[in-house]
């Protein structure tokens, strides 16, 4: 009888012990590093597809103007949208600096990266990227 009891307790606690770890809160995937350099009147990433979920654009103007970063759907020109409460739009960046922008992309799709400094955009200052499912 000692024994049998012994058993249950012990596969009791195994049991509440796998639950336990079960439930445990997971922990958010790293951002997807994607590297950005915006001239006249390019930008180059030096990805084109990435995956859903957290993104860090460390994006640098090493032109001779000032340029913006604008996240947008692909094709949805003047239409900045919020992500995760922030408007997807950096600030001004002044020649030969940088910016850290970290944005969480939840749904798969085409979006773009833009400049919409005056005439830049229509000069062709834009790149499209994919997001895919995770």
């Amino acid at each position: 009888m000692r024994k049998q009891s012994a058993f249950l307790l012990v596969a009791f606690l195994v049991v509440v012990a796998l639950s336990m770890a079960a439930c445990g809160s997971k922990t958010p995937p790293p951002p997807t590093e994607v590297h950005v350099k915006m001239s006249e009147f390019k930008i180059e990433m030096d990805k084109t597809s990435i995956p859903a979920g957290p993104v860090k654009f460390i994006v640098e103007n090493v032109g001779t103007m000032e340029h913006e970063a604008v996240l947008e759907l692909a094709g949805d020109v003047d239409k900045p949208f919020e992500v995760n409460g922030k408007e997807s739009e950096a600030p001004d960046m002044e020649p030969g600096k940088s910016a850290t922008l970290e944005w969480t992309i939840d749904k798969p799709g085409q979006y773009q990266l833009a400049c919409h400094v005056v005439g830049h955009y229509e000069a062709g200052m834009v790149t499209v990227f994919t997001v895919t499912a995770p």
